[in-house]
């Protein structure tokens, strides 16, 4: 099965970007692909057995159980032109924190099946979009600036619906910041 590793915004982070994708689509007077799409940061992308994906969603519950979330801001619209993409962009600071996660969660899945880094963290608005369509879109002043923020507190877990042709969301798996416990046989000074 295909699946899908993402960080995903709370709800009204969602309608947010649902709503910036719905203000491009009117703009540009026509469908473009990921206009449907929920708003979403990708991770990985996977191809993996029922068996598989068992031990992935085990490992990654063990690991993420000692990481921390924290509010990821965006601050400017960006793109791609050779893949046509038009994306919210993260601020320094959040994008570091974004690609620990990323390197921490494909660590993790590589122990199992093989797994490649996307490789800049990023909110897709568009993509596929013909370069005249990017332009279009950048000069409209609708997408100058953007100030836009969300709490990462975990992980989610898309599977590949055939029928709608999107990812749908099944698993999310929480940062839950939990102290590793002492092991026995360490020192332990009692002041």
């Amino acid at each position: 099965m295909h699946i899908s590793i993402v960080f995903q915004p709370c709800e009204k982070g969602i309608r947010f970007v649902a709503s910036l994708k719905q203000l491009a689509k009117r703009l540009l007077n026509k469908w473009y692909p990921s206009c449907h799409s929920i708003a979403h940061i990708s991770i990985c992308k996977i191809e993996v057995s029922e068996r598989d994906l068992a031990i992935i969603v085990r490992d990654l519950t063990e690991r993420l159980r000692y990481e921390r979330g924290q509010y990821v801001y965006f601050d400017r619209f960006s793109s791609y032109p050779s893949s046509g993409t038009l994306y919210i962009d993260p601020t320094v600071y959040a994008k570091k924190f974004l690609r620990a996660k990323m390197r921490t969660v494909v660590e993790e899945v590589r122990r199992v099946v093989p797994a490649k880094l996307v490789a800049e963290p990023h909110v897709t608005i568009g993509r596929q979009l013909e370069p005249a369509d990017l332009v279009d879109l950048k000069t409209s002043g609708a997408f100058e600036a953007v100030d836009f923020d969300f709490f990462c507190g975990g992980i989610v877990l898309r599977k590949f619906n055939h029928e709608t042709n999107q990812y749908e969301a099944f698993l999310e798996i929480p940062f839950r910041g939990e102290e590793p416990s002492m092991k026995s046989g360490q020192l332990s000074l009692g002041f």
